[in-house]
């Protein structure tokens, strides 16, 4: 890879917005140079990083709350996104990390069921991730927003 590519590189990585909708981003500014941020993922590792935090300093949740957290924490940044992606209305950032930090929540436990061997558990929050992209997906063929969204 050449140096010059490492930048456009490095800024696809991170913020996954195209220059024209980069206030969907977080900008940060260090030594001159430019750190653009994806909101929504940010919020997504926030979140992850809390769960694990709280994991490891022995949090403890019943399998009825595992299973109620993972079919809920998702939504909001599900409507957030699919509502501003079909363009009924335009989210702001503090939308975005606060939807990605619950959605970043529901992903920390769904990795947690896997790495405390709740296989089961681990399946059924499996069945209820393609629940969701089921739902996305019959909006998307229904509204035609994964077109304007890639073009």
């Amino acid at each position: 890879m050449k140096n010059e590519d490492k930048p456009s590189l490095m800024f696809f990585l991170l913020s996954h917005h195209r220059p024209e909708k980069l206030h969907r981003t977080i900008h940060i500014c260090i030594k001159r140079r430019h750190l653009y941020l994806c909101a929504r993922c940010t919020g997504i590792w926030m979140g992850m990083l809390s769960i694990f935090i709280a994991s490891l300093l022995g949090l403890d949740l019943p399998l009825w709350l595992y299973l109620l957290l993972l079919t809920v924490l998702p939504a909001p940044a599900m409507i957030d996104w699919t509502t501003q992606s079909c363009k009924i209305r335009e989210s702001k950032n503090l939308i975005r990390v606060g939807t990605g930090f619950l959605l970043g929540i529901g992903w920390g436990l769904f990795f947690l069921l896997l790495a405390k061997s709740m296989l089961y558990l681990f399946l059924v929050g499996l069945m209820i991730l393609c629940a969701y992209i089921l739902l996305v997906y019959v909006i998307a063929l229904k509204t035609n927003f994964l077109n304007d969204y890639f073009n």
